[in-house]
């Protein structure tokens, strides 16, 4: 059993209604409405700005180049796709007034705040610790939808499940596990059981923005 798969194994039953939230299981099957999906888009794209923050600071928080250069890349990538996430939001009729002027929901912020403390107040590891669960995440989510053939004919958030089930970022997901993994080698018990909490924590954190998009809070 890898780090990754201990840590998910002991963050249950939480990891479990992250990757199969009501929310995700509407989302399959189109059933979801789109104000639910439109606050999410809108929710999201305020997460990606402290998500990208967080990837910035672990560029400080670096102890080497290879280290720096993993993050810069992973940070160059959000930034990269900032333009086309506003795109995606025009797509389910979102204009670019209404992201600006979107104001951050109380689980967006208790969450990202929470990852960039990590950050702030421990090193590398523990920061990593508190993105994994989103990067992977959504990897394991695309996953349980397209291995259990969940999505329906003509589903109207198909482009959603096709973004995170690609290859590409499969594989971003893949890469930053073994980076993350990585870092935890040398850990002792006891900061493995800090970077359980943080883990543990962040899944929660994920369930929170699922239900966000649900309850339109």
């Amino acid at each position: 059993m890898t780090i990754t798969q201990e840590l998910i194994k002991n963050s249950k039953p939480h990891w479990d209604n992250y990757i199969k939230h009501e929310f995700v299981q509407q989302l399959a099957n189109g059933t979801l409405k789109l104000e639910n999906f439109q606050h999410y888009l809108m929710q999201d794209y305020i997460y990606l700005f402290h998500y990208s923050r967080a990837f910035a600071l672990a560029m400080y928080k670096s102890d080497n180049f290879d280290q720096m250069n993993f993050s810069r890349q992973a940070l160059n990538s959000i930034l990269d796709e900032i333009q086309l996430h506003i795109n995606y939001c025009k797509e389910f009729g979102i204009d670019e007034k209404s992201i600006y002027e979107q104001k951050e929901s109380p689980a967006c912020i208790a969450y990202t705040r929470y990852v960039l403390d990590c950050g702030l107040n421990g090193d590398l590891t523990q920061l990593y610790a508190a993105v994994i669960p989103c990067f992977l995440g959504y990897a394991k989510v695309a996953d349980y939808i397209t291995l259990n053939n969940l999505s329906v004919a003509n589903n109207p958030y198909q482009s959603w499940i096709d973004m995170y089930s690609s290859k590409e970022y499969q594989e971003a997901a893949k890469q930053a596990t073994e980076f993350f993994e990585e870092l935890c080698k040398e850990l002792s018990k006891k900061q493995m059981e800090k970077i359980q909490d943080i883990f543990t924590t962040a899944t929660r954190m994920e369930i929170s923005f699922w239900q966000m998009g649900l309850d339109l809070s």
